[in-house]
């Protein structure tokens, strides 16, 4: 009796143990498994596991091959790379990349599990190590090394086995684009300039025209023109004054100073523009060098650079054993920013790599590099396992995977799931050639870093032109009320009402000019009124004086007359007496 119930106890405590690890392994689903988790190339453990009893059962007719794997925990290493996302060590259920939404599809599809029983790996080879050598020890360690890996026959004679593959390893080469100067593009005159240096003109070109007018407001005499009611028609001559037409005629030392200012920053600005639109011409029109394949780039003796290690580069080392002028790269990122920075003429790469890097807009910001040439290679690539049919029958597992990868890809669901996956990474668009906010080809454009000095330049001439301005009013109202008060002749009737009604004229609103003859015929008039006034003012100072002079003497000959009277006056007194 104790016996038995000995051995229930025994049986309750195995079933609740498994009962508690399995329910930490559920809650532990998304997160790599500790149990299966290694260093890389550490051949003292492996985890692959053994199918044989399913193998059996295939065989038997008793499972099909489509769900021969039925209820199976596969073992998986996946690599931490822009194909599968971790975050904070756990699987991004946002979006977990597209090697775990394979690794769901096939599940879904085969009825097996992979989240409860998966390592993760950097998939970067230590020192000494190449690609093959790590990709042959991910595959004698766990059932199925779940990345991108290069078929190649070196690699099949090591065991590694695939299945049908999901990535694109057929290599090519990308460079920068040639400039197609034929393509129509409206907007082409705006490229010599910034958009910020586009900005800054408008702007000084307002605030230009609205100080001259601001001059003419203080002192009427700035402009042979009327323009002190007409801020629009300043802005006008300002904006024409970008042109070369200087069609301002400043008669103030105010508005002298800010012409020349003016037409100084124009000089430049145009001189700038234009210089850099010749530039932007000769480079787009310049003829370009053609590479249509590798082997032509190997003739011309081209800078490439390529991913280290990798299968191109040992594809491209046996086909061309001899060629030096070559830079290999740790990162393959960095292939495409030498491309970028133009230590290298051409970088070799993949077909699935450069769909996905393309569309980066720290690699290729502004869309300027693109495919070029015919494919070198034809290579598939996906997952791998080992090749064994009779020890562990890991074999099993590269058919199921291999048959649902042949429906999917059947189906179109590979396609829809590479299309979603670089929809979600892209970070720019270049098949439609969509440029990000602020994306255009900066790399020759004048922007306010090489402009500033002048805007800044003829902003600080105009504040002195402006303070110019208002000393001057300042003491033509102080001369004025000093000649007020020395009260000078009066001014003949007719002239004064005259000069007056033409001030009162240029004052009022009704005041226009209607055309360049009229303007000059009426400048002309006024001068002439001016003339004759300071004339008639001249000669009537001059018979003031006269009448001034006349009077004095008049005083002196009737002085005279009353002392000779007096003198008379005197001598017929003495006589009577």
């Amino acid at each position: 009796m104790m016996r038995r119930v000995g051995r229930q106890y025994r049986s309750w405590t195995l079933v609740l143990f498994g009962l508690v690890f399995r329910l930490a392994q559920i809650g532990a689903q998304e997160q790599p498994s500790a149990l299966y988790q290694t260093e890389n190339f550490n051949t003292e453990v492996m985890f692959r596991q053994s199918v044989c009893d399913l193998h059996e059962q295939y065989d038997a007719g008793n499972r099909s091959l489509e769900n021969a794997l039925e209820g199976l925990e596969l073992r998986v290493v996946v690599g931490t790379n822009q194909y599968f996302q971790l975050t904070n060590g756990t699987i991004d259920e946002d979006y977990p990349g597209l090697t775990a939404r394979l690794l769901d599809e096939l599940a879904g599809r085969g009825k097996f599990t992979w989240r409860n029983s998966f390592a993760v790996s950097t998939f970067v080879p230590t020192e000494n190590k190449t690609w093959t050598e790590l990709l042959k020890w991910t595959t004698d360690t766990y059932d199925v090394s779940a990345t991108w890996w290069a078929q190649s026959v070196d690699r099949l004679a090591l065991g590694v086995s695939y299945p049908e593959g999901w990535y694109d390893a057929s290599i090519i080469m990308v460079s920068k684009k040639n400039s197609d100067s034929s393509k129509f593009d409206p907007w082409s005159w705006l490229d010599p300039f910034a958009s910020g240096v586009w900005i800054m003109i408008g702007v000084t070109i307002i605030f230009s025209g609205l100080v001259y007018w601001f001059l003419e407001r203080i002192d009427h005499k700035s402009d042979k023109r009327s323009l002190h009611n007409s801020p629009l028609e300043s802005i006008f001559l300002a904006g024409i004054l970008f042109t070369s037409h200087f069609l301002f005629h400043p008669r103030t030392h105010a508005a002298r100073l800010f012409s020349l200012s003016l037409a100084f920053w124009a000089l430049l600005t145009g001189a700038a523009y234009t210089a850099n639109l010749a530039s932007f011409l000769v480079v787009q029109n310049s003829p370009k060098i053609s590479i249509s394949s590798v082997d032509a780039a190997v003739k011309m003796n081209v800078r490439i650079c390529i991913f280290e290690s990798t299968q191109a580069d040992e594809a491209f080392t046996k086909a061309y054993p001899l060629y030096t002028n070559i830079i290999r790269k740790q990162e393959e990122e960095e292939i495409f920013l030498g491309v970028a920075s133009g230590e290298c003429t051409v970088a070799v790469t993949t077909v699935s790599s450069w769909r996905f890097w393309e569309r980066n807009v720290d690699i290729n910001d502004n869309c300027h590099m693109d495919w070029i040439g015919r494919i070198f290679m034809f290579v598939s690539a996906g997952f791998a396992t080992t090749s064994d049919s009779g020890t562990l029958c890991t074999s099993l597992i590269r058919d199921v995977l291999n048959f649902h990868f042949g429906k999917m890809k059947e189906e179109g669901v590979l396609e829809l799931l590479w299309e979603d996956h670089l929809k979600r990474t892209a970070t720019i668009d270049c098949q439609y050639d969509t440029l990000p906010a602020g994306g255009e080809d900066s790399s020759s454009q004048l922007d306010l870093s090489n402009m500033g000095g002048i805007f800044i330049f003829h902003f600080a001439l105009s504040i002195l032109a402006i303070i110019v301005a208002l000393i001057r009013k300042v003491y033509d109202k102080k001369k004025k009320r000093d000649v007020t008060l020395d009260d000078p002749p009066k001014m003949d009737a007719k002239f004064s009402n005259e000069v007056v009604e033409r001030e009162e004229r240029e004052n009022s609103d009704e005041w226009s000019e209607d055309g360049s003859v009229e303007e000059a015929e009426d400048a002309q008039n006024y001068a002439a009124m001016k003339q004759d006034l300071c004339r008639l003012t001249s000669q009537q100072k001059n018979q003031a004086k006269t009448i001034e002079d006349m009077n004095n003497n008049i005083s002196t000959v009737v002085q005279m007359l009353n002392e000779r009277k007096q003198n008379r006056s005197s001598d017929a007194l003495f006589f009577d007496e």
